[in-house]
C-alpha cells in the first residue's frame, strides 16, 4: 500500500500550521501581545511539534531505525538531505559572513561566494559519484560499507574514529547555534536554550531514529525555506517597494557600492582605520611581553579609578575601568588570550570590505588563492560527510538516490540565494542608517541590537570623533539574521519566523548528527566486531542510549562556546574530505584498492588535516609563542586543510595499493 498521499499530507500540514502559526501571532501581536512571548510561543510550538513527529514515527526495528526501511522516495529523500544539510552554518551565518567580507573577501582571506559555489557543487559532486553506488549495498553506515568493501575490522574501526571525529566538531558548532537561537527566543540563559532545545532533539531521534528524522526533516525542509523566502520578502517589499527579491537586491547593491566608495573616501573612515592600527599595534606589544604590560596597564588603570572616585564619577564610568580585562583577569595566560582575541577582531575590522568588492582586488592575489581552496575542501567535504552520504542508503533506489541530490539541491539553491540577497538588503540598511551617524543618534533598531542579552551589534568610537565610522561597527556573523526583521523594522512575528526556521536548521542537522556518532559506536565499534550476533533489539537500544549520552556530553561542550560557529564546521567538512572522499573515490571506481591502501589513505588525509587545522588554532599560538606566519603554509587558512590531505590520502592509497603484495 502506498504511503505517498499520507506523506505529501504531512508537508502541507507542516506548510499550513506555520503559515496559520505565524498569522495568529501578527495578530496577537496586533492586539499587544509583548515579542517575547510570540517569540517563545515559535520555540516552544516548534520543539512540540518535532517531538510529536519522533513519538509517532517511533520504531525498534533496525531497518527502520537505521536507513528509514530503505523505501524513502526522491521527493522526500531530498527535503530530508536539504534539511539535514541545511545548517546553522548555512541559515544562521552565511548571511552574516557575505555581510561582513563580501562576495570575494578582503584580498587576504576567502569571501561567501566560496561557500556557496563549495557547498552546492559538493551536491554535484556526491550526485554524481557516489549516491547510487552507496544505495546498491547492504551497509547501514558508512564505516560499515567500507569494511565490507575492502573485508577489514581495521577498516571499519579506523572510518568508524574518523566519523566520530567529523561528525563530534559538526554537531557541537549546531548546539551552539540552537542553544543561541533558543536563548534569543525564550529569553533564557544561553546554557538553558541548549537543554531545552536538545529534549526536542532527543524525542526524535532517540524513539523513531532514521524513520523519525527522515520525517522530521521533512517538515523541517519546509519551515526552513518558507521562512527564508518570507522573510526576503518582506525586507524586499519594506526596502525596494516589491516583492520581487533579485531585482531588490540588484537594485539594492548599486546603492552598496555607491555608498561604499563614499565611505572609503571619508577622511574620518582612515582616521579610525589609523586609530585601530595603532591599537593593534599595541597589543602587539603587551603581547610580546604581557607580564610587563600588564603590570603597567593595572597601575594606569588603578590612578584612574581613584581620580574618578574622588571626582565623583559616576558608577558606570568606574564600572567600565574595573571591566578591564589587565583589571579583572588573575592570570597573564587569560589575559594575553583576551589580548589575542581582540587583536583578531581589530584586524578583521580593518580588512574587512565596505561593500561586497573590496578596492583593489581586480587582479591575482592571496584571497583568491583561499577561495579556490576553500571551494575544493567544501565541495569534497559535502560529498564525504557520513550523516549526509547515509541519506543514499534510505532511498528506494539507485536512481531515487541520485534524484534525491537534484531535490536537495533545488532547495539549498533557493535558501542560498535568498541569504545572498538578505545580506545586500541588509547592508544597505547598515550603511545609509547607522554609518556617518552621531554617536547620540543611533537608529532605534541599532540601540535595541547594542543592549540584547546577546548583543547583535557593537559600536566602538576608536577615533573619539563622536561619529559612527564604518569600521566602528561590528555585526555578530554566527547569528545576525536574526536581527533583520529588527533592522528592516518588521513585525516581531518575523523575528519569531526566522528563528524557526534557523532552529529547524540546527535541529535537523543535530539529528543526523548524533544518529551517524552512535550508530558508528554502537553498530561498528562494538556489535560487528565484539558481538556480531547480539539481536537486532539489543543494538536498536544500545545505539539509542548511545545517542543520549553523545547529546548530553556535546550539550556540555557547546555551552562552553568554544568558537565561532563558521570556523567549526568548515574544519569538520576538511576532515571529512581528508578522511573519505580519497578511500570512497578509490574503493568505488578502482578495482585495485585494497586495505592496506584504504587505511593509508583514511589515516595519511585526516591525520595531515587535523595536525594543519590544530597547529594553526590561536590557542596553540598563544601556548607556543607562534605567529600565524609561523605554521601556515602557502598563505592558505586552517580550514582549508583538506588542500592537503585529500591530494595525500590519493597518493598513498594508491600507491600503497599498486605496490603491496596484498590483493584486493
Amino acid at each position: 500500500m502506498s504511503l505517498r498521499p499520507w506523506r505529501w499530507r504531512l508537508v502541507l500540514a507542516g506548510l499550513i500550521g506555520l503559515v496559520t502559526l505565524s498569522l495568529a501571532l501578527w495578530l496577537a501581536h496586533v492586539l499587544g501581545v509583548s515579542k517575547s512571548l510570540i517569540n517563545g510561543f515559535f520555540l516552544v510550538v516548534s520543539i512540540i511539534g518535532y517531538a510529536l513527529i519522533g513519538l509517532f514515527c517511533r520504531t525498534s526495528n533496525p531497518d527502520e531505525y537505521y536507513v528509514a526501511g530503505r523505501r524513502i522516495s526522491a521527493p522526500f529523500n531530498g527535503m530530508a538531505t536539504a534539511a539535514d544539510w541545511m545548517s546553522a552554518a548555512s541559515f544562521i551565518g552565511l548571511t552574516g559572513l557575505l555581510l561582513s567580507d563580501g562576495f570575494v573577501g578582503d584580498g587576504r582571506h576567502a569571501g561567501g561566494l566560496a561557500y556557496v559555489l563549495g557547498w552546492t557543487g559538493g551536491f554535484c559532486l556526491l550526485g554524481f559519484l557516489f549516491a547510487a553506488k552507496l544505495n546498491r549495498s547492504s551497509a547501514i553506515t558508512i564505516p560499515d560499507f567500507l569494511g565490507k568493501r575492502f573485508d577489514s575490522t581495521a577498516v571499519r574501526w579506523l572510518a568508524a574514529w574518523g566519523a566520530i571525529l567529523c561528525s563530534s566538531v559538526y554537531l557541537i558548532a549546531q548546539i551552539y547555534g540552537i542553544g543561541l537561537v533558543a536563548s534569543m527566543l525564550s529569553g533564557l540563559t544561553f546554557e538553558l536554550g541548549v537543554l531545552l532545545a536538545l529534549g526536542g532533539i532527543l524525542l526524535c531521534s532517540f524513539l523513531g531514529g532514521m524513520r523519525a528524522v527522515t520525517w522530521t526533516q521533512v517538515v523541517q525542509c519546509v519551515v526552513i525555506v518558507a521562512s527564508m523566502v518570507a522573510l526576503c520578502v518582506a525586507v524586499s517589499c519594506k526596502s525596494q517597494g516589491h516583492p520581487v527579491l533579485p531585482l531588490a537586491a540588484a537594485q539594492s547593491l548599486q546603492s552598496v557600492e555607491q555608498r561604499a566608495k563614499e565611505i572609503e573616501a571619508d577622511p574620518g573612515e582612515q582616521h579610525t582605520r589609523e586609530a585601530i592600527a595603532l591599537r593593534i599595534r599595541d597589543l602587539d606589544h603587551k603581547i610580546a611581553d604581557p607580564m610587563a604590560a600588564r603590570i603597567q596597564e593595572r597601575q594606569l588603570i588603578a590612578k584612574q579609578i581613584t581620580r574618578a572616585r574622588a571626582e565623583n564619577a559616576s558608577l558606570r564610568e568606574i564600572q567600565a575601568l574595573e571591566s578591564n580585562p589587565a583589571w579583572r583577569e588573575s592570570g597573564v595566560e587569560q589575559l594575553t588570550q583576551v589580548w589575542w582575541t581582540e587583536r583578531d577582531q581589530l584586524l578583521q575590522a580593518l580588512n574587512r570590505p565596505v561593500g561586497f568588492q573590496a578596492p583593489g582586488l581586480s587582479g591575482w592575489n592571496q584571497g583568491w588563492v583561499n577561495t579556490l581552496a576553500l571551494v575544493f575542501c567544501l565541495m569534497a567535504g559535502t560529498a564525504a560527510l557520513p550523516h549526509v552520504l547515509v541519506r543514499s542508503y534510505t532511498a528506494s533506489s539507485p536512481a531515487q538516490a541520485q534524484q534525491s541530490v537534484a531535490w536537495a539541491l533545488v532547495f539549498i539553491v533557493v535558501v542560498y540565494m535568498c541569504a545572498s540577497a538578505l545580506a545586500v538588503l541588509t547592508k544597505s540598511y547598515v550603511l545609509t542608517e547607522l554609518v556617518g551617524v552621531a554617536l547620540d543618534q543611533l537608529p532605534e533598531w541599532a540601540d535595541r541590537l547594542k543592549l540584547r542579552k546577546l548583543a547583535l551589534l557593537s559600536v566602538e568610537d576608536f577615533n573619539k570623533d563622536g561619529i559612527v565610522q564604518f569600521s566602528d561597527v561590528r555585526l555578530f556573523n554566527d547569528y545576525v539574521v536574526l536581527a533583520v526583521p529588527e533592522i528592516a523594522r518588521l513585525s516581531p512575528v518575523f523575528t519569531g519566523l526566522i528563528a524557526a526556521g534557523a532552529l529547524a536548521a540546527a535541529l535537523s542537522t543535530a539529528d543526523g548528527l548524533l544518529l551517524t556518532i552512535s550508530n558508528a559506536l554502537a553498530q561498528d565499534l562494538y556489535f560487528q566486531t565484539a558481538e556480531p550476533q547480539a539481536p537486532p533489539l539489543r543494538r536498536v537500544m544500545l545505539s539509542k542510549i548511545l545517542l543520549m549520552v553523545v547529546a548530553l556530553f556535546a550539550a556540555w561542550f557547546a555551552t562552553h562556546r568554544p568558537v565561532n560557529i563558521l570556523f567549526w564546521i568548515t574544519c569538520a567538512f576538511s576532515l571529512a574530505a581528508s578522511t573519505f572522499f580519497p578511500v570512497l573515490l578509490l574503493g568505488l571506481y578502482w578495482p585495485g584498492m585494497n586495505r592496506l591502501g584504504a587505511i593509508a589513505a583514511m589515516t595519511s588525509g585526516l591525520g595531515l588535516s587535523f595536525y594543519y587545522i590544530v597547529s594553526n588554532h590561536p590557542w596553540v599560538h598563544m601556548k607556543l609563542h607562534l605567529l600565524p606566519e609561523d605554521t601556515v603554509w602557502w598563505g592558505l587558512d586552517p580550514t582549508c586543510a583538506a588542500v592537503f590531505g585529500v591530494p595525500t590520502g590519493l597518493l598513498l592509497g594508491w600507491v600503497l595499493s599498486k605496490f603491496s603484495s596484498e590483493k584486493n
